[in-house]
């Protein structure tokens, strides 16, 4: 009877932490840029303002990459990783509510805290669920998730934003929302924390 070869539960984690890089790096930060000009139009933005959202985020997500270390020794990477895709959700769909730049401006800081409590703690989690071989490959297979939030942004965005009309980039918002919503609910179902919860050694530990 011949062994029956299962898959580590390792690359379902990977495959977690693209989509979870995904949302919170390629879709909350990088998908800004694309929904930006029908934005400026929508809330009567100038250059400054549009600057002033772009550095919302970009301080939301330094202040959480500061406090990750304070997360990490009190909760699980799971849970963790679950509550900031859960934010990253929320932020845009504050974002696009928002009646005017205040609000704007809020969601897009929390879309920067989302971004910083997500990334930092899925690449932990790679590294803890992989032996020193695979490290490098699982790694490098997990930052691609922000490539996979450009691909999809450049596919689906703009045409939301041409079928929309005026309100085309609220829906690109809302589409975003519903994206890292789905994330974080097969982060919160399908994240474990190391090998041990699952009774198996790092993939690849001989």
């Amino acid at each position: 009877m011949k062994n029956e070869r299962r898959i580590h539960y390792g690359w379902i984690i990977l495959m977690l932490a693209v989509a979870t890089v995904c949302g919170g790096l390629g879709l909350a930060r990088f998908g800004y840029t694309m929904i930006l000009p029908s934005m400026k139009t929508g809330l009567a933005l100038g250059e400054a303002g549009a600057g002033d959202l772009a550095t919302g985020n970009l301080t939301g997500y330094l202040v959480l990459a500061l406090a990750c270390g304070f997360f990490s020794t009190r909760f699980s990477p799971r849970m963790i990783i679950t509550f900031f895709m859960g934010l990253v959700s929320v932020s845009m769909l504050i974002t696009g509510l928002a009646p005017g730049f205040g609000t704007a401006f809020i969601g897009r800081v929390l879309a920067g805290m989302g971004g910083g409590g997500t990334n930092i703690p899925v690449i932990g989690l790679v590294i803890t669920w992989f032996a020193v071989s695979r490290r490098g490959l699982a790694t490098g297979i997990a930052v691609s998730g922000s490539s996979f939030g450009l691909l999809l942004t450049g596919l689906v965005i703009p045409v939301i934003l041409e079928s929309g009309g005026a309100d085309g980039w609220r829906h690109a918002w809302f589409f975003l929302a519903a994206v890292t919503l789905v994330i974080a609910v097969l982060c919160a179902l399908f994240l474990r924390n190391n090998p041990a919860e699952v009774g198996l050694p790092p993939c690849g530990d001989s």
